[in-house]
């Protein structure tokens, strides 16, 4: 899963956006059967508590965990917000790999965490998540939380990932197969732990291909002036939305 990202070994040249390129020839960087310390929990708990206040929120803990734990901690929507809100923890007990030539002015980019928004209709409890069609989002949170330290790279802004090399759908119910990470406004998207890390936290937009495709081709910032035309784009998941690149 996840063949392309930005990081790793460049052997596909640029964009004409001009981001890289890049595949994976090994598929694990060695460190499984090490988890690492919890350390940022508390700290962003009370983060998206204060960003999103007055909801009852429940945690997926991971069972068995690999190089970092990864919990989803759903909150419930409210009369005011009628939509849920997914975030992890853990992805950020340890630091990601960035490439050499921008490590040291992009260190504040190192730690991360990632959250989602979908509707207050969507099937969340156990019986549900048996089933794909209500559970991909999470998996794609567990996911992606756990990818850069499994390949020793980095997820950031823009940058987008699709599901197989063959992009494939998320479930039966859908037809979008990959996602790119976008930022909110500065006061969700930043966390300064108690031990003085910065994490950064990264919204999940699901796409189709032609969507991925065009965002190489013109960049982030046209994609998303596009998916603002469709209501709801960026926000919380739509499983039938307009493809508005097709």
């Amino acid at each position: 899963m996840f063949k392309k990202i930005f990081g790793g070994k460049r052997d596909k040249g640029k964009a004409k956006d001009g981001t890289d390129i890049y595949t994976y020839e090994n598929t694990r960087n060695g460190k499984q059967g090490k988890v690492a310390e919890m350390m940022n929990t508390e700290d962003i708990i009370a983060h998206f508590d204060k960003m999103f206040p007055g909801r009852e929120t429940n945690v997926f803990h991971e069972i068995i965990s690999d190089i970092v734990h990864i919990d989803v901690h759903c909150m419930e929507p409210t009369d005011e917000e009628p939509f849920r809100v997914l975030y992890t923890t853990g992805m950020s007990d340890l630091p990601m790999t960035m490439p050499s030539e921008i490590e040291n002015e992009w260190s504040h980019l190192k730690r991360a965490e990632l959250m989602i928004f979908i509707p207050e209709s969507w099937p969340i409890d156990s019986k549900a998540f048996k089933d794909e069609r209500y559970y991909w989002p999470v998996r794609l949170l567990k996911q992606l939380a756990r990818f850069p330290h499994e390949y020793n790279t980095w997820l950031g802004y823009g940058h987008t990932i699709p599901n197989s090399n063959e992009y494939d759908p998320y479930a039966e119910n859908t037809e979008l197969n990959g996602v790119i990470l976008n930022v909110l406004k500065e006061e969700i998207s930043s966390i300064s732990t108690k031990d003085g890390n910065l994490i950064n936290v990264y919204s999940l937009v699901p796409l189709y291909k032609e969507e991925m495709d065009y965002k190489l081709e013109y960049g982030s910032d046209s994609l998303f002036e596009k998916l603002a035309e469709v209501q709801g784009s960026g926000f919380w998941i739509d499983a039938s939305r307009k493809n508005v690149c097709r």
